[in-house]
């Protein structure tokens, strides 16, 4: 029972030294990572952006809907108040019209109480009688027809006041309405700058962690080489995939937060690392010498570890030959180059990428920034 426990065991071992289980560097990854959701946080941005425009332009439509029905509802208030007035002046005519008939109607009759035989009795002769039977008619047909002018008029004025206030109830509703929907747009448009800001914050605080992630980074490797950084060049040394394409400056290279670190919508070169990060030129050197056994293999503080599972030699702090990969363990991720040369004197000249967290090349310059001791690094013999 136990040998074929322990042919398992070997089986699981095996396997765990072949398949790796970071494609590439756990630093520049968080970096993308961090990249890509200020992307995400941006679009959102922008269709927030779109989101506000569109309930900016609602409101502004909402006020000038508003405004058109407040001068209409000014006006029809004000025809209102007219035809009130015209009401209150028709019904005084009518009072005073009432008035002056029955004034006329005393006058002839001695207060109105007069009678038809009392008329002809005191009428001095039949035709005395008929023209004041005909006055008394005329009268009659006068009052008569100033109140059927009055009344109408009045009618007419109620109809067109009824109207008036039937309007202005519909018009002081959709005015309501509109109150609501600009009230709610407004309530949106704050909710989406609310949003705009919180994304706006989001992004800030991503940059501030990818500035630290890359000062962590550049940090080790200032005290590996001697307290200073060189220029680095985009594309040097033959890279094929060594410009760094800024996307903030649209420039190649310089001072830059936000590198476009993909190549053909691919963020990982042909042997599972990040274009342009220090792993990905070593594993481009190594293959184009022709050697075996570096693909797939994480961060660069992984490398020795990872190259001793799979049976390459590996040298802590001396035997450094031309064409080894060469670690520094030291810093956050560590940092891996690749030796160009050991001088009479046991010193090595290296090469490297995004040593500055530029994604840029630095290599031999015949100066001192690309010469380091042996001590404190590991050397592996791919």
């Amino acid at each position: 029972m136990g040998r074929p426990l322990l042919v398992a065991l070997s089986l699981v071992l095996l396997i765990a030294a072949v398949v790796p289980t970071v494609r590439a560097d756990r630093f520049d990854e968080e970096i993308r990572d961090l990249q890509q959701r200020n992307a995400q946080s941006r679009s959102s941005l922008d269709d927030l952006k779109m989101q506000a425009t569109s309930f900016q332009n609602a409101v502004d439509l909402l006020n000038g809907q508003i405004a058109q029905l407040n001068a209409q509802i000014t006006a029809n208030q004000a025809e209102q108040a007219k035809l009130q007035e015209q009401i209150n002046q028709a019904q005084a005519q009518l009072d005073r019209q009432r008035e002056v008939l029955s004034a006329d109607i005393k006058a002839m009759y001695v207060d109105g109480d007069i009678t038809t035989i009392e008329m002809l009795a005191t009428s001095r002769n039949l035709s005395d009688f008929v023209d004041k039977e005909e006055y008394r008619n005329a009268v009659q047909s006068k009052i008569q027809e100033t109140l059927r002018r009055i009344s109408k008029l009045q009618a007419e004025l109620k109809v067109k006041k009824e109207s008036v206030d039937q309007l202005l109830k519909e018009q002081q509703s959709q005015q309501a309405q509109l109150d609501a929907n600009r009230a709610e747009q407004n309530r949106l448009l704050t909710y989406n700058q609310s949003q705009q800001s919180e994304y706006n914050n989001q992004i800030k605080a991503n940059n501030a962690k990818i500035s630290e992630l890359r000062r962590q980074q550049v940090l080790a490797n200032i005290a590996l080489f001697g307290g200073g950084i060189t220029p680095g060049i985009p594309g040097g040394g033959g890279y094929p995939w060594g410009n760094a394409y800024c996307l903030h400056t649209g420039k190649v290279g310089g001072d830059c937060y936000n590198y476009d670190w993909y190549f053909n919508n691919s963020a990982w070169d042909p042997w599972g690392y990040g274009f342009r990060n220090c792993t990905s030129w070593v594993a481009y050197k190594l293959a184009a010498d022709g050697k075996k056994g570096f693909t797939f293999m994480g961060n660069a503080n992984s490398w020795p570890s990872a190259a001793q599972a799979r049976g390459i030699g590996v040298s802590y702090g001396s035997g450094a030959r031309a064409g080894d990969a060469v670690v520094n363990p030291r810093g956050y991720y560590g940092h891996v180059m690749y030796v160009e040369a050991v001088t009479d004197d046991g010193r090595i000249i290296i090469s490297d990428y995004n040593r500055a967290g530029d994604g840029l090349y630095r290599g031999p310059d015949g100066g001192n920034a690309n010469v380091l001791t042996q001590p404190g690094l590991v050397f592996i013999h791919f």
